[in-house]
C-alpha cells in the first residue's frame, strides 16, 4: 500500500518517489530502535517462528542458518498479511504494508554458533569463553514485497572483540538479564557495550539490523531507503521498471520453497538464498559431435528468463545441493534420478551463496516433459550450445567451458 508523505509542509515542488510502508517481522526492540533512529517508523508483527526447529532443519554454514531464519520470519508475516487482506472479516491489528523485513543474528565463536542463551547458566558459560577473544556476528536480512511476494536477502558480517571480563563483571552482567535473549549473549547498544572494545564491520549489523545492507537490498530492486522515511519526503525521481515489478501485484509469485528468492552477494543478486544447483545431463547420440546435452530456455517470468541454461534451482534449507539439484531437475523435466549417473560437478561459488552444476549421463532414449519453468526444453548438440540465438544465462556461461570439457572427457572413455 503506497502512502503519501506524512509531512506536507516540506518542499514538494519536484516529482518524488512514492512513500513505502514497512513491517518489521521481529520482536527485537533494538532492531525497531535502529529503524526509528533512521527515520523509519515501522509497524511490528512478531512471526512466532520456532527458531530451534528451523535451525535443526537447516543444512549449511552459520550464514545460511541466519538467512533461513530471517526468510522464515519474513515469509511467515508476509503470509499472515496476505491472508488477512483476503479475509472477508480482516483483523485490524494486522498491518497493511508494502514491505516486510525479517532479521536474525548468530555469533560464530571458535567453531561454535551462539544464538540466544535463554538461561543464566548458558550465558555465564559463553561469556567466560568469549572474554578476551573475538568472533563473527552474522545477521541475515530478508525483504519481501507483499504485493508480488518476491524477496531479496543478504547477510552482514562483523568481527566483534569481547574485552577481558572479571568473574564479578560476568555475574553482574548475567544478573542484569540483558544477555539472556540476544545472539551471542551480549549487546553493543546496552550494558554490554562497555565490554566490546572493537568491531570490524557494520555496527548496526551487530545490533541486529544493518542499515547499509538494508539500503543495498532496496537499491537492488530499484528502491530508495528515503521512500521509507516517515516524516521526510523521499528523493526526487520515478520508479524504474525493476521497482515497479517488485511492488506489483500483477507479478505475484508463489514461493515454491522456503529458500526461493534472491540473495545480494558481492554486489550481484543470485537465485537461491540457501544456494542452488542444477543438472547438466548429457547423452551419447548420433549428432555431429556424438554428444547432446539437455538444455532449457528459461520461461520469461523465471530468473534468467529468455536465456538458455540447464534445469535446476534453489535448494531447500534441509537439502544438500545435490539433493536440491536432483529434485529441481525432476520437477522441470519429469526425468528421475534413477535415469541419471552423476560423474562430476562444477561449482560457481560466491561469499554467501553458491550454485553447483552436477554433470550426469542420462539414459539415451529418454525425452523430457517440461513444466512452466521452460519456454523450450530439449536435447542439443554439445557444439551448438555456444551458438544458441537467445544466448546463455551469464552464470551458466561462466562455467560452460569447464562443464563441456568434463563431459567430452567422460564420453571419450
Amino acid at each position: 500500500m503506497l502512502t503519501p508523505p506524512l509531512n506536507p509542509s516540506l518542499n514538494n515542488d519536484s516529482a518524488r518517489l512514492p512513500h513505502l510502508s514497512l513491517t518489521l517481522a521481529s520482536a527485537s526492540p533494538a532492531r525497531l530502535a535502529t529503524l526509528r533512529a533512521a527515520g523509519i517508523d515501522a509497524a511490528v508483527r512478531v512471526s512466532n517462528v520456532d527458531e530451534d526447529m528451523v535451525r535443526a532443519h537447516t543444512i549449511g554454514s552459520p550464514a545460511q542458518i541466519v538467512m533461513a531464519l530471517a526468510a522464515e520470519k519474513a515469509r511467515r508475516v508476509a503470509t499472515q498479511i496476505e491472508d488477512n487482506q483476503r479475509s472477508s472479516s480482516p483483523d485490524p491489528s494486522v498491518p497493511s504494508t508494502d514491505l516486510v523485513l525479517g532479521c536474525d543474528s548468530m555469533f560464530e565463536f571458535d567453531g561454535d554458533v551462539f544464538g540466544k542463551p535463554h538461561s543464566p547458566e548458558v550465558a555465564r558459560e559463553r561469556l567466560h569463553q568469549m572474554a578476551g577473544h573475538s568472533g563473527v556476528l552474522h545477521t541475515g536480512h530478508c525483504l519481501i514485497a507483499t504485493a508480488s511476494n518476491t524477496s531479496i536477502a543478504g547477510i552482514s558480517h562483523a568481527r566483534v572483540t569481547i574485552a577481558p571480563m572479571t568473574d564479578a563483571e560476568i555475574d553482574a552482567y548475567v544478573d542484569s538479564g540483558e544477555p539472556l535473549h540476544v545472539a551471542g549473549s551480549f549487546t553493543v547498544d546496552g550494558l554490554g557495550g562497555a565490554f566490546v572494545p572493537s568491531i570490524d564491520g557494520d555496527y548496526h549489523g551487530v545490533v541486529g539490523l544493518s542499515l547499509p545492507l538494508f539500503r543495498d537490498l532496496l537499491a537492488a530492486r530499484g528502491l530508495s531507503i528515503t521512500q521509507l522515511w516517515t516524516h521526510a519526503h523521499p528523493a526526487v525521481g520515478t520508479l524504474p521498471p525493476i521497482a515497479q515489478r517488485f511492488l506489483s501485484s500483477a507479478m505475484h509469485f508463489s514461493a515454491h520453497h522456503g529458500a526461493d528468492g534472491f540473495i545480494l552477494s558481492e554486489n550481484e543478486t543470485h537465485w537461491g538464498m540457501g544456494g542452488a544447483g542444477g543438472i547438466c545431463a548429457f547423452r551419447r547420440s548420433h549428432t555431429t559431435s556424438g554428444i547432446e546435452i539437455l538444455a532449457q530456455l528459461r520461461g520469461l517470468r523465471t530468473h534468467g528468463g529468455g536465456t538458455w541454461s540447464i534445469p535446476g534451482g534453489a535448494r531447500e534449507w534441509n537439502e544438500t545441493l545435490e539433493e536440491g539439484a536432483l529434485r529441481e531437475f525432476e520437477e522441470e523435466t519429469q526425468i528421475s534420478a534413477d535415469h541419471l549417473h552423476i560423474i562430476d560437478s562444477v561449482p560457481n561459488v560466491h561469499e554467501d551463496w553458491e550454485y553447483q552444476t552436477y554433470i550426469a549421463e542420462c539414459d539415451p532414449d529418454l525425452e523430457p516433459h517440461p513444466d512452466h519453468e521452460s519456454e523450450r526444453l530439449g536435447w542439443i548438440d554439445i557444439d551448438a550450445v555456444d551458438g544458441l540465438p537467445e544466448g546463455l544465462h551469464h552464470g551458466f556461461a561462466a562455467t560452460w567451458p569447464m562443464i563441456k570439457e568434463k563431459i567430452e572427457a567422460c564420453a571419450a572413455r
